[in-house]
């Protein structure tokens, strides 16, 4: 199996009668993301899927039916804010369960509301506001940016931060993006494939040191 082969279902309850904040909907797909991560237990396309791009794809569901997929998820439920979000392991396309392929990928769009209060001292997403990203492409690059940070941390504080999970998102104008980018303890940079909506090459987020 190639690495590219394979792609890790993220899973965002969309309620259209009282929808998360955007903010808080990428910031639960990213934690769920990377504790269906931490939950390995040694299985080969984990391994696989992580030394190459560990692509990802978020997918919306209404409360009932993700409710019904998300009851054994790996990650448990990630709940901040209204937000709920869920994720499995890497798969290729055709071996996902139907009920999860016919799930909208693309137009998933939360209200830019004012997010949950970070709880405790979580690391900081830092996303470019200025490439106008929809929640579903947001919260893929916030995931990727969160799983490449928990990869560069050592074993204990890998462990402490899955014991307590948990992140927040804050979206800068790109000039801000940079300055942020060249704080000690920042990276690593994520650069987007282009695959949808923006360009290929486009840096898209990182991950600061965690802050009360």
């Amino acid at each position: 199996m190639q690495p590219s082969d394979t792609v890790q279902p993220i899973l965002l309850r969309v309620d259209k009668e009282e929808p998360a904040a955007h903010r808080d909907a990428v910031a639960a797909a990213a934690v769920a993301g990377v504790l269906a991560y931490a939950a390995r237990t040694g299985d080969d396309a984990w391994a696989d899927w992580v030394s190459g791009r560990f692509t990802k794809t978020v997918r919306r569901a209404g409360p009932k039916a993700f409710a019904k997929l998300c009851a054994e998820a790996p990650s448990g439920v990630v709940r901040i804010g209204k937000a709920e979000a869920a994720a499995f392991e890497p798969q290729r396309y055709e071996d996902m369960p139907r009920a999860v392929r016919s799930l909208q990928v693309s137009g998933t769009q939360l209200p830019d509301d004012q997010p949950a209060p970070p709880a405790g001292d979580v690391p900081v997403i830092i996303l470019n506001r200025d490439l106008g990203m929809s929640t579903g492409k947001a919260a893929a690059q916030a995931a990727h940016a969160l799983l490449a940070w928990y990869l560069e941390q050592e074993t204990a504080h890998q462990q402490a931060w899955a014991a307590r999970p948990g992140a927040t998102v804050l979206e800068v104008p790109q000039g801000r993006f940079g300055h942020a980018l060249s704080l000690p303890g920042a990276g690593p940079l994520i650069v987007d494939a282009g695959l949808t909506e923006i360009d290929p090459g486009t840096p898209t987020a990182f991950v600061v040191e965690p802050v009360a």
